[in-house]
């Protein structure tokens, strides 16, 4: 079987959850017998471009570093590429390259997508983006092969919403990096003693709000934000003058063992990710045995169950239970062991792969959408 995968930035990781979802994906399935991996890479974003990567092939193609077309240009080319390409199976990362599965079925390949989250909530966006990525979802449900899931209410908004089977593979949590404890002496902070945020400073993540209940709920806890926002400066200046000083932000951390430290170190990990499906750094947290404490949507409590906590986008929600459960240490232990437990038998990157691989025979041999109503 010869699989392709288009619509990351490429491999080796350096950012973002599809990367890493396309790095696991596809060193796992090269690592089979039978099985030749593809991945499409974003030219601008590697200063060393080798043509394989542990038995992954390599294609750089050019693209624009603008907000909105970066991806599309590139999975665009992609497109065009691969057509002329012996491969049996593309497996897309984003909805948004729906218009380009037309053409890709049309000279015979068998598309598979990554439905993400809701992209069309996103703030970030203006309201023509917004409509674009509403129309690709009802769009991928027809020019798909088979839609991917990984988040059992991202497969029954698609259900609800398109009456869109799906395919429902979870995305892995565990981060094989090891850690650098040099995080707690650099910014200043101790273990068990700090609140942690992981996330693109962008709106539909609520960082402004959980700043802003940190800082209304007086603790002596310090709260550290990992990330950033490379397309709107003017984010953080608003999240510097909610913090008012009381806040450490990191900016964007490329050091994997160092995020793995800040992870584990936690007090508590705090989620304002409310836009669907899985997030990877809510697995990550869970995966370091640090307790979530989540903003309360659909996606997020299919992912933490029991094993974490929860706050409402209302004024006084989040502080008040900051407050409490800052006094409340064998609490917060008791669900920091339970969400261990949970990344490590429902968030498996052995089963995630497994999975895939399944799901990409099925696809090989059928190639329609029954593919899905198999899993």
């Amino acid at each position: 079987m010869k699989v392709a995968i288009l619509g990351s930035r490429g491999i080796p990781v350096s950012y973002g959850g599809y990367e890493t979802l396309v790095e696991r994906l596809a060193l796992g399935l090269a690592s089979s017998p039978g099985i030749e991996v593809t991945v499409y890479c974003r030219k601008n974003y590697f200063k060393e471009k080798p043509v394989r990567y542990h038995g992954v092939r390599l294609v750089y193609l050019p693209t624009f570093r603008v907000k909105a077309l970066e991806s599309l240009i590139h999975s665009f080319l992609s497109s065009i590429h691969v057509l002329f390409q012996d491969v049996n199976v593309i497996f897309f990362v984003d909805p948004a390259n729906a218009p380009f599965f037309i053409l890709l079925r049309l000279f015979g390949k068998k598309v598979i997508v990554n439905t993400d989250g809701l992209g069309w909530k996103r703030r970030k966006w203006w309201p023509m983006a917004r409509h674009y990525y509403k129309f690709v979802e009802l769009l991928s449900k027809w020019t798909a092969n088979v839609l991917v899931t990984d988040n059992p209410a991202m497969k029954e908004y698609y259900k609800e919403e398109y009456g869109a089977h799906s395919v429902c593979i979870a995305y892995g949590a565990s981060n094989a990096e090891g850690t650098d404890e040099s995080v707690y002496r650099e910014l200043g902070v101790y273990p068990d003693n700090y609140l942690l945020v992981v996330a693109r400073l962008e709106p539909e993540n609520n960082t402004d709000f959980i700043i802003d209940e940190y800082v209304n709920a007086r603790i002596d806890m310090p709260l550290v934000v990992v990330g950033d926002s490379p397309y709107d400066p003017d984010i953080m200046k608003r999240l510097r003058r909610l913090a008012g000083g009381k806040v450490y932000f990191t900016g964007y951390i490329s050091n994997q063992r160092k995020l793995n430290s800040l992870y584990k170190g936690a007090y508590i990990y705090i989620h304002g990710h409310e836009v669907g499906g899985t997030n990877p750094s809510l697995l990550r947290a869970m995966d370091a045995q640090t307790a979530p404490l989540s903003i309360d949507v659909s996606f997020n409590k299919a992912v933490i169950g029991e094993c974490g906590f929860f706050f409402e986008k209302r004024r006084g929600s989040l502080s008040d239970i900051l407050s409490r459960l800052t006094k409340e240490p064998e609490e917060v232990k008791g669900k920091s062991r339970m969400a261990k437990e949970r990344a490590d038998t429902a968030f498996k990157w052995e089963s995630v792969i497994e999975e895939y691989k399944q799901l990409f025979y099925d696809v090989e041999l059928e190639g329609t959408q029954d593919a899905s109503d198999s899993h």
